[in-house]
């Protein structure tokens, strides 16, 4: 009986550590840094950092959340400067310094969002496989970045962790370690 109690303590702690140590960014939101100095000039325009990371790429129903990292207050608004869509999807209205906007995309698409204040600085979210939908029309961006989603999404370390569980369980079982 005792030696039960043991072998389920151990799988139950080897799941927790696994999951712990394996799984927090399946559970993470996404974060976008409106960039130091971004608001002095158009130099962030060339180097594609005025929002970091200047696509970012999510999974239906994940969050992601703009900090404001420069001195100046700015908006994050979904659209593009020139068109009729400004602010139909999201508008973080004025995000002071410090300060931090979050909203959760629900519907795969492509969103392309700005700041009112400074036009020129532009940004992309990609929800889902970029597909045909999109949330507001968009073009490609003109570089590619390497904070793409895996094929199986953010689940995939979960899986993995419950692969290593296993393993684990069942080389305990057979080499006697674990008695159930």
């Amino acid at each position: 009986m005792k030696s039960k109690l043991i072998g389920s303590l151990f799988v139950v702690l080897t799941l927790v550590v696994g999951i712990m140590a394996f799984a927090p960014s399946a559970f993470a939101d996404t974060s976008v840094s409106m960039t130091k100095g971004s608001s002095s000039g158009q130099a962030c325009v060339a180097a594609s950092n005025c929002f970091d990371p200047a696509n970012a790429q999510v999974a239906p129903g994940d969050t992601v959340t703009w900090t404001n990292d420069d001195t100046a207050s700015h908006t994050v608004t979904s659209g593009n400067p020139n068109d009729n869509q400004t602010g139909t999807v999201f508008d973080s209205s004025l995000v002071k310094a410090g300060g931090t906007f979050a909203f959760k995309f629900t519907d795969a698409g492509t969103y392309n969002y700005f700041c009112q204040v400074h036009p020129w600085m532009t940004g992309m979210v990609t929800v889902g496989a970029a597909s045909g939908e999109t949330g507001t029309p968009s073009t490609p961006p003109a570089t590619t970045d390497n904070n793409a989603v895996p094929e199986f999404g953010s689940i995939a370390s979960l899986i993995l962790v419950i692969a290593i569980v296993s393993v684990v369980a069942v080389t305990a079982k057979t080499r006697g370690f674990l008695k159930l």
